[in-house]
C-alpha cells in the first residue's frame, strides 16, 4: 500500500499534536486518542475516580484526523526535514471511523481484541454489531456510536418534500446536489433507489446500473465531503447527501433546512474503539496496567448507566438501544433515533480487493461523464 501525503491541515495537526503530547510528567503514561464531541470531561474525570486508572486522553477534532495520527504513530515520517525527531506515541486504544477500519487492517496497524478483554459488554450487542467488527473470526474493534447518510435540502428552494433516494433524480434539481465524495456512499444509494441492497455484488458493466448512475452525474453540481454543509447554507447547492450528525447539527441553527432518512434505508456510519499494534513496550509497571485499563474503558463506553449522558450531550445514537424517555426533548423526535431507522439501515460489508477496484472503476467513469 503506498504512502498518501500529508495534507497541510494534517501537518499542522500532528506538529501540534507532537508538541503536546511527546513531553511532561504524563509521556509515559498510556494514550488514548478520542474525538473532541465525545466524550465530555465530567465523565472522564468520573472513569479516572472509579478505576484509579492511569492514561492520557488526546481528543482532535475529525474522523480524519485519528487516521492521520494513527499513520504518523506506526509509520514515521521519512523527509529529513520534519521537524520533530520523536515519533508520536502509539495509542492504547484509538477511536477510528469504520470507514477507515479495513484501510488500518491492511496496512498491519491493529491487533485483535481478545473476547477476555472485552467481557459482558461485548455479549450485549447487538449480534450486527458483532459481525460487522469481525474478520476472520477476530474481534477487531469495538462499535460504539453511529448514525446513517440523509438527505437534507432547503425548503425555500426545493417546493416538493424529498422522501427517498429516488427524488434525487428529480428533473428541477439538476445543477443543485452536492453528493459524498465516496464511491460506496453514491454507488450505494444507486442500488437503493433500484430496489437493492448497499451490499449486492457489483457488476459494473451492468447496463442498467450505469444508466442510472450516468443520470444521477447529471443532477450533481459537485461530490465533496469536505464543503457540502457550507454549499447548502449559502444555498449555493439545494439539496445535499451528507452525515445524519452534519446534518442535524446544522439544521439546529438553520432552521429552512429539512433532514430526511430516506424510507428505503441508508447506509450506517460507525465509530469503532481499536488497538494500535503498539510499536516499543511500556515500563513494565504500566505495561501491567494495561490489560486492566483496556477492560474498564471498554466497559465505560459501553455502560448503560452512561450510554444516556453520552448520547444526550453529544446527539449521536448508542449503539446500546435507548429508550426514547431517556432522551433529551430535542432528540426524541429525531427520526435517527427511532427503531426503525436502525432496522432499515445497512452496515457495508467488507470488499475484496477485487470488488474495491470495480467500485472505483466505475466511479471514475461516472465522474468523467462516461456512463
Amino acid at each position: 500500500m503506498g504512502k498518501r501525503q500529508l495534507s497541510r491541515r494534517e501537518f499542522l495537526l500532528l506538529a501540534g499534536l507532537a508538541v503536546a503530547g511527546c513531553g511532561g510528567p504524563r509521556a509515559h503514561l498510556p494514550l488514548i486518542l478520542a474525538l473532541k464531541p465525545g466524550i465530555p470531561q465530567s465523565l472522564v474525570s468520573e472513569f479516572r475516580r472509579r478505576t484509579r486508572a492511569r492514561f492520557r486522553l488526546q481528543l482532535v477534532d475529525e474522523r480524519s484526523q485519528l487516521l492521520a495520527y494513527l499513520r504518523q504513530s506506526l509509520q514515521p515520517p521519512q523527509p529529513s526535514w520534519w521537524p520533530f525527531s520523536q515519533r508520536l506515541p502509539v495509542p492504547a486504544l484509538s477511536l477510528l471511523g469504520a470507514d477507515a477500519l479495513d484501510w488500518a487492517l491492511a496496512a498491519g496497524w491493529l491487533d485483535p481484541l481478545p473476547r477476555s478483554l472485552l467481557g459482558e459488554r461485548w455479549q450485549q450487542l447487538h449480534p450486527r454489531w458483532q459481525a460487522a467488527a469481525l474478520r476472520e473470526g477476530q474481534i477487531w474493534g469495538v462499535p460504539w456510536r453511529w448514525g446513517v447518510t440523509a438527505i437534507a435540502y432547503r425548503r425555500d428552494r426545493v417546493s416538493k418534500p424529498l422522501r427517498d433516494w429516488a427524488d434525487l433524480w428529480r428533473p428541477e434539481l439538476a445543477g443543485k446536489i452536492t453528493l459524498p465524495d465516496h464511491p460506496r456512499e453514491v454507488i450505494g444509494l444507486t442500488l437503493k433507489k433500484m430496489g437493492r441492497s448497499y451490499n449486492d455484488p457489483l457488476d459494473p458493466e451492468e447496463t442498467e446500473l450505469r444508466r442510472e448512475l450516468g443520470s444521477l452525474h447529471r443532477q450533481v453540481l459537485a461530490y465533496t465531503s469536505a464543503d457540502y454543509l457550507p454549499m447548502l447554507r449559502l444555498a449555493d447547492s439545494w439539496v445535499a447527501v451528507g452525515w445524519s450528525q452534519d446534518l442535524y447539527a446544522t439544521q439546529a441553527n438553520y432552521p429552512e433546512l429539512e433532514v430526511v432518512i430516506p424510507a428505503s434505508g441508508s447506509a450506517v456510519w460507525w465509530d469503532v474503539w481499536v488497538r494500535p499494534r503498539a510499536a516499543q513496550p511500556l515500563p513494565e509497571e504500566l505495561q501491567a496496567e494495561l490489560p486492566s485499563l483496556l477492560v474498564n474503558w471498554i466497559d465505560f463506553v459501553l455502560n448503560p448507566e452512561f450510554a444516556p449522558r453520552l448520547v444526550n450531550l453529544s446527539g449521536i445514537p448508542s449503539v446500546l438501544p435507548l429508550d426514547l424517555n431517556q432522551l433529551s426533548l430535542r432528540l426524541r423526535h429525531r427520526p435517527d433515533f427511532h427503531p426503525s431507522t436502525w432496522e432499515r439501515a445497512e452496515i457495508w460489508r467488507p470488499l475484496s480487493l477485487a470488488e474495491a477496484e470495480s467500485y472505483l472503476r466505475l466511479w471514475d467513469q461516472m465522474r468523467r461523464g462516461l456512463l
